[in-house]
């Protein structure tokens, strides 16, 4: 379940946000600024719903102090808070919100809104995971290529050396027994890293997909 950070110190907000929210996400609420700074670095939340008049400090602050931890950056924030000017929304967004919304507040909307960011939020990351993936598939099978050439030339001389050693020898036929068998193992292992370019997207409800990773 998706974890969703509320740093407001108004307890009606608090207690109209559960009531949106509570049994959809793991809501965890926060009343200052600190607290709120301190809870999101921590257990880094898929969202946060950030007041603008903290008690210690201006949400603008907060926003821009998450916005830059690496962790936190790419966490969506929307600003919920009574100030409904248009200089207000400009240095919400200038902070690097995702979203702001004016209290009183319509209770569907605010579903909606986080759904939708979180929701971005989830394609983000997967197309973040499937980039890193795909560079995994590439350098998968260049190693493939660089280690079947000198591993094809290791089998040429086994070949031979089984062709002129003297076979009579028990301790020569085990060794070259073993070594064919290690060689083999390699090749297995060369044929894994070919089956990487076998990866397969699959499609789920709700705009889901999922990368399956059983050929890797």
């Amino acid at each position: 379940m998706e974890k969703i950070l509320v740093i407001d110190d108004s307890k009606i907000t608090q207690m109209l946000v559960a009531e949106i929210l509570a049994g959809k996400y793991v809501l965890d609420f926060q009343s200052d600024a600190a607290s709120g700074i301190a809870s999101a670095q921590k257990n880094l939340p898929d969202l946060i719903l950030l007041d603008i008049a903290l008690p210690d400090m201006l949400g603008y602050e907060v926003c821009r102090i998450l916005k830059k931890g690496d962790e936190t950056k790419g966490i969506p924030i929307i600003f919920i808070t009574s100030k409904d000017s248009e200089l207000e929304r400009v240095k919400g967004f200038e902070a690097g919100a995702e979203d702001y919304v004016v209290k009183p507040f319509y209770l569907a909307e605010l579903l909606a809104r986080v759904k939708v960011h979180l929701a971005f939020r989830r394609a983000k990351l997967q197309a973040v995971e499937l980039e890193r993936l795909t560079i995994f598939k590439e350098m998968a099978v260049a190693v493939s290529h660089e280690i079947n050439n000198p591993l094809t030339t290791v089998y040429a001389y086994l070949h031979v050396l089984q062709r002129e050693v003297s076979m009579d020898n028990e301790q020569v036929r085990q060794s070259l027994a073993g070594l064919q068998g290690e060689l083999g193992k390699i090749r297995q292992i060369v044929g894994k890293l070919r089956q990487a370019s076998n990866i397969a997207v699959t499609s789920y409800s709700r705009d889901v997909t999922m990368i399956d990773l059983h050929n890797i």
